[in-house]
């Protein structure tokens, strides 16, 4: 059974025993601040195999976390892959993530970073523990890896085995639960709703993937094509000069000089951004000042 097929076949079961709640899709447009050691972005192409090609064009960026005492896992859409990856100092790029010898990819100023594996579902994105592509044996050959505290460090098949065993794992586990389960369950996950600093199930953004965003959402607006193709671009988390950003476009082209000075930023659309200008008159929380590519400002 391929990688789609199997994936539907858990979907049923999963709303079949009234979980379907456990399971969202997040958008694939979800944008992230890129890092200036990596302002071009990350050279994935090379790391994706055909059938999880197929499965995210078919299925998506699935969610899965109907709570219990099994872990679940967020896939991440192709910008968290290019610019998303977490250590112990709070999110970095992926452009940094080593392999299980501890190589790490070279920064690249005028081309994008070319990666050594790629982070694409995590259930633990603050600890980065989740699964990557990369070559296992055969250079030719790209396969799961497992991946703790900063390193990949276990193969784990193709992506169609290691998701089969994945769905093995989550069918098996939810055999056991009788109706008075799947009710504390969703008791659980009510009460994410209403207290939505709870970690755990529910639209909490548990694992964290929404909450690393420029302000995405589950139910946010499609960008157009001229949008996408603009990248903030800012500091490091562990280092650096943070609160300072740029925006380079897909030509590398710096459409606002990377130094410029933002308290927080928000991704552009319809050709206007939000950003919070660094200032005596302004805090963490505003006020927000629209701004064109150029960063001239929006009146009125």
């Amino acid at each position: 059974m391929n990688a789609v097929a199997r994936w539907r076949e858990f979907e049923r079961l999963l709303v079949g025993r009234g979980l379907g709640w456990g399971l969202r899709y997040t958008p694939a447009q979800i944008r992230y601040v890129r890092s200036v050691e990596h302002p071009q972005g990350a050279d994935l192409e090379h790391l994706l195999p055909a059938d999880y090609r197929a499965f995210v064009a078919e299925v998506g960026y699935p969610v899965l976390n109907y709570g219990g005492d099994i872990e679940g896992f967020a896939f991440l859409p192709p910008e968290a892959m290019a610019a998303l990856s977490v250590n112990q100092c709070g999110p970095e790029q992926s452009v940094d993530q080593c392999d299980p010898d501890f190589a790490f990819p070279r920064p690249a100023k005028d081309q994008p970073t070319r990666c050594l594996h790629a982070l694409f579902a995590s259930w633990d994105l603050p600890d980065y523990a989740g699964y990557s592509f990369g070559p296992a044996g055969d250079e030719d050959k790209i396969a799961v890896w497992i991946g703790y505290d900063g390193a990949p460090q276990d193969v784990a098949g193709t992506f169609t085995e290691w998701l089969d065993a994945e769905m093995d794992l989550h069918e098996q586990h939810i055999a056991e639960f009788d109706d008075a389960k799947v009710a504390e369950l969703r008791m659980a996950y009510d009460k994410a709703v209403d207290e939505p600093r709870m970690a755990g199930v529910g639209p909490d953004d548990s694992y964290h993937l929404l909450g690393y965003a420029l302000g995405g959402s589950y139910d946010q607006a499609a960008y157009t094509a001229e949008d996408l193709d603009l990248f903030w671009v800012g500091p490091g988390v562990c280092g650096g000069d943070h609160g300072v950003y740029g925006l380079i476009d897909g030509s590398g082209t710096w459409r606002i000089p990377y130094g410029t000075r933002f308290r927080a930023v928000r991704p552009f659309r319809d050709g206007v951004a939000e950003v919070i200008v660094a200032s005596k008159g302004t805090s963490d929380t505003g006020p927000w000042t629209r701004i064109r590519p150029d960063g001239s400002i929006v009146r009125g």
